[in-house]
């Protein structure tokens, strides 16, 4: 029973990519997170007892992952359902009808943020090199860099996520408006990739951002779906692809899997010290074992002990928390599963377990009712989705943005089991930009007059001159 839980999620999710491709890479971000953490509890289920060096105890075996691959299946099916065919060709049938490039003298909103990226990265690398220390080859941890770090670089990792949504809403705006991909965008994205490399990213922040940036791609592909009755890649890869962006992706991939081997080998070895078999066993525990063992400890102790305390679980999580303003599912997981003092030293020293969904949900809501906000949880993410894609196809931009920016917090909870951003008062006022930003951007698209304009001005004379002559510089 646990093998073909397992399988049926994952072939699930390999079905999407074939026959769904618009809400597979819409999913991006979640997809990889629920594929990986899958295979951790296949691996503990079936390989346990296996010992888990952060609880001190071993682990499995069990039959959790047919618990986890329902609440997966509960959380992707209201996709199938609000991104369905019929809706999807409305959608690429009310799309703008492509038009011709725009001109040399005129100043695009992409032009405006390529040019304000490449400023912002100068900038970035510029601090790097002052501060005079690289992580990657200081031989330190990106945890002990980042509290360190500059104002650029701690700009980067709180809002480098919506920079790299933003990117690939840029990328495919000129595929949607003028039949081109704008590969400026993808060399912006190698470069903050090379950069997350050099400040001692592993996985996270490649995975991340890749992701991230490739979101806004689901709304070409909903849009070049139009017609075809039945949208599978199959039928969609001739419409998106072309040499330039098979040839990107293939290189980006290879040249991003070496950077994150060579960090992982790097980190382990170098920063931390293991060797031989030690760092052998060390990555296989980080890749196989932690990414479920905080769940698979919940799921013990709530689904198969009846063990839980709603109001314990609520009174940690939004009141009194170990440290406030962080993600406190974890630091409640942790209470429950090593106790004191190590909790507190953990979360304290800037350190914490991964995991947290969707076992905090039935921490707190208990064995029965969290099917239930779990599945209410799926729908508001396919909604807020929905609005996210439709604007990107629709050229309003600024409530793509914000749709993002919303979504960004239902991301965390998904990958974090955070709860507590409900609770904070600027989550509330980025929901009330995203409604005004709805009613406001659609009344002005309407009256031919949108807030973010594609064509923002022209070009001062200078800047025309100075495009010409490099164009014809030998």
């Amino acid at each position: 029973m646990t093998l073909l839980a397992g399988a049926s999620i994952l072939l699930f999710i390999v079905w999407l990519g074939l026959f769904r491709p618009t809400i597979f890479v819409c999913l991006a971000f979640l997809l990889f997170t629920f594929a990986w953490r899958t295979i951790s509890s296949l691996y503990i289920d079936l390989s346990g007892p296996v010992f888990s060096s952060q609880f001190a105890m071993f682990l499995g075996p069990g039959v959790m992952t047919v618990f986890q691959s329902i609440t997966y299946f509960l959380t992707l099916l209201p996709f199938l359902w609000v991104f369905n065919s019929r809706t999807l060709d409305e959608w690429a049938r009310s799309a703008p009808t492509p038009g011709v490039p725009a001109t040399q003298s005129q100043l695009t909103l992409s032009d405006v943020t390529f040019y304000a990226s490449i400023l912002f990265l100068i900038l970035l690398f510029g601090a790097l090199i002052q501060g005079g220390v690289i992580p990657l080859f200081a031989k330190i941890e990106r945890w002990t860099f980042n509290e360190q770090a500059n104002f650029l670089h701690r700009l980067v990792i709180e809002r480098g996520d919506m920079l790299c949504f933003w990117w690939g809403t840029m990328f495919v705006a000129e595929r949607l408006r003028r039949q081109r991909y704008d590969y400026r965008f993808v060399g912006l994205l190698a470069v903050l990739i090379f950069y997350m490399f050099l400040v001692g990213g592993r996985f996270s922040p490649f995975y991340r951002s890749c992701a991230f940036f490739v979101i806004p791609f689901s709304a070409v592909l909903l849009a070049q779906a139009r017609d075809l009755g039945s949208a599978s890649i199959f039928s969609l890869m001739p419409r998106i692809a072309d040499r330039r962006i098979v040839l990107a992706g293939a290189g980006g991939i290879a040249l991003t899997v070496a950077m994150i081997a060579f960090a992982l080998y790097w980190n382990l070895t170098r920063v931390r010290g293991f060797e031989g078999q030690a760092a052998l066993g060390a990555f296989i525990e980080r890749v196989l074992v932690q990414p479920s063992e905080i769940g698979w400890a919940s799921y013990q102790r709530v689904l198969v002990n009846g063990d839980w305390d709603a109001r314990h679980a609520f009174d940690f999580l939004f009141d009194r928390p170990i440290v406030a303003g962080r993600n406190t599912t974890p630091q409640f997981l942790m209470s429950e599963t090593i106790g004191e003092p190590r909790t507190t030293e953990h979360i304290t020293g800037g350190f914490q377990f991964a995991g947290g969904f969707p076992e905090i949900f039935f921490e707190l809501f208990g064995p029965e009712l969290g099917w239930i906000f779990l599945l209410g949880a799926g729908w508001l993410t396919a909604l807020l989705s929905a609005v996210m894609i439709r604007s990107v196809v629709a050229e309003r931009y600024l409530t793509a943005a914000l749709s993002f920016y919303v979504l960004y917090g239902i991301y965390v909870m998904y990958i974090g089991g955070m709860l507590n951003f409900v609770a904070t008062p600027t989550y509330w006022v980025k929901i009330a930009a995203l409604f005004a930003a709805i009613i406001v951007e659609e009344r002005a698209q309407r009256s031919g007059r949108p807030i973010l304009p594609w064509v923002l001005a022209d070009r001062p004379l200078w800047f025309r001159w100075f495009r010409r002559s490099a164009a014809w510089r030998p």
